[in-house]
């Protein structure tokens, strides 16, 4: 009996060696569990009660490795005066000791005790354990005694007590620019982003040593805030992110990633190229940003479905020209969890919140199901175009069994796959990558296509920056799509 176990723990050995998981798995058991805590609670302006879960889920989905402690107090805070509560834990001594990173999202807005305040700081100073603020902290105790606001402030790394008020808690969503694309935190992070809700917080005044990560203009002051960054306070890092009012933000893709990198460089677990360090990174990875939720906002379909004159792109009142809060186009369709494409054709271009579109490096993944003598195709780097095959960019083919057409992996008209390496009536997962000059396409994990563009090619057909889109081929072809998510790559020129 020992000798069959034995044999199949050596098997089992060397399928993952085979497999490349073993250092992946050998680095999970050797690092240590990053222990975080996360405070948060009080106020009635905001539902930590949801929050506290989609940063604990949002983690928990992107890293390995961590234990999550939360601390929900204050729930009950209905009043501005309510919330000059402490929690239970800064009150006792060395509680930070037994933690490698507190993430802080929470409103006891009114606390008065300088003592309080001054003593959530120094335990992070004694301990040396990294912050990560969120949103309402940096307001925090702004009404303490003394200096203590000013301390509070330089553990912060910037000062702020104001938000945009205009039509306030709806105020309008704005506008994210990255400042530094080649910050580890940020290099997955989109070079623009249109919050899906407002409240932008105004920085009155940002400390020398912060490094601003990003910003958003703000129409109420005419003026630029910087939205994240950077900071160290007594060899204590701090990483802000002053985006979280609504709940559709703070539990959005893009803000989960951003959550997530800073949760590992205030630890010291970032890699330079903004990868978990070795036994951190968890099944679903960082930077991946889902492009369909169970509408096709963010999307436009050709053929004339879109109504371009439906309202203005900029001003307070924005309107944009997609498909917004509808399951169905002509061509396209929403059901449950799928994408249908069935219908005459037409083209379905993303042009939504991240980017706008505007993607050069990137991965981009989708499940894909054929049924026989059907095809569809994904383009990339292309733009929209109202009738026809799009003149820009390149198309990634779908067909297993479609004649006439080519298969499943092919680049159409610069590199050609001769067989699918799937087959009909079979969910399969279709995988871009494109990196410079060089697009990478795989089936199922398996590369099918490897395709280096010569440095003559000119034109529209070929790799400059543009939009993901989707073709339905005509009424004869039904095809599925589900999970489409891209992750952007740093350009490096």
């Amino acid at each position: 009996m020992n000798t069959v176990l034995n044999k199949k723990i050596l098997l089992s050995v060397l399928a993952l060696i085979l497999s490349g998981s073993l250092p992946l798995l050998a680095a999970a058991q050797t690092a240590d569990p990053l222990r975080i805590l996360q405070i948060t609670g009080g106020g009635p302006w905001h539902d930590y009660a949801t929050q506290k879960d989609q940063i604990e889920e949002g983690l928990l989905e992107r890293l390995s490795n961590i234990e999550v402690t939360t601390d929900y107090e204050g729930g009950d805070t209905i009043t501005m005066e309510s919330t000059d509560f402490f929690f239970s834990r800064h009150l006792e001594d060395d509680w930070a000791e037994e933690f490698d990173v507190v993430i802080y999202n929470q409103c006891n807005l009114q606390v008065k005790d300088a003592a309080y305040v001054k003593g959530i700081v120094a335990e992070h100073v004694k301990h040396q354990v990294p912050a990560v603020m969120l949103h309402c902290p940096i307001h925090l105790y702004q009404y303490a005694e003394g200096d203590a606001p000013a301390e509070w402030w330089d553990f912060v790394g910037a000062v702020s007590y104001a938000h945009e008020k205009e039509n306030h808690p709806n105020t309008s969503p704005y506008t994210i620019e990255v400042l530094e694309p080649q910050h580890q935190i940020m290099q997955h992070y989109p070079r623009s982003w249109r919050t899906p809700a407002g409240e932008l917080y105004l920085i009155i005044d940002m400390h020398d040593n912060a490094t601003p990560l990003s910003h958003a203009y703000s129409v109420e002051t005419d003026s630029y805030a910087e939205t994240a960054w950077t900071h160290e306070y007594k060899g204590v890092r701090v990483f802000t992110s002053s985006l979280g009012h609504h709940n559709e933000s703070m539990g959005s893709d893009v803000n989960l990633n951003l959550i997530a990198s800073g949760v590992l460089w205030a630890a010291g677990k970032l890699e330079e190229d903004g990868s978990p360090a070795p036994g951190y990174e968890g099944e679903r990875g960082l930077g991946w940003i889902s492009l369909l939720d169970d509408t096709l906002n963010g999307w436009i379909e050709s053929g004339g479905v879109t109504d371009w004159t439906a309202g203005a792109w900029y001003g307070r009142k924005i309107v944009w020209p997609t498909i917004d809060d509808s399951t169905a186009g002509e061509s396209f369709r929403i059901d449950g969890d799928k994408l249908i494409v069935e219908g005459d054709q037409r083209n379905l271009f993303y042009d939504g919140r991240i980017a706008g579109g505007k993607f050069k490096n990137f991965e981009f993944k989708v499940d894909v199901y054929t049924h026989p003598g059907s095809a569809s195709g994904i383009y990339f780097h292309t733009h929209y175009e109202e009738d026809g095959t799009p003149a820009f960019g390149y198309e990634a083919q779908i067909n297993a069994s479609r004649d006439g057409e080519s298969k499943t992996g092919s680049l159409i008209g610069a590199s050609e796959v001769k067989t699918a390496a799937h087959g009909d009536n079979e969910w399969f997962s279709y995988y871009i990558k494109v990196d410079g000059k060089k697009v990478t396409v795989k089936v199922n994990g398996e590369t099918v296509n490897e395709f280096t563009e010569p440095a003559d090619v000119e034109g529209p057909a070929s790799l400059h920056l543009g939009t993901i889109g989707l073709e339905s081929v005509g009424s004869d072809s039904r095809v599925y799509f589900r999970n489409p998510m891209i992750r952007l790559l740093p350009d490096n020129n």
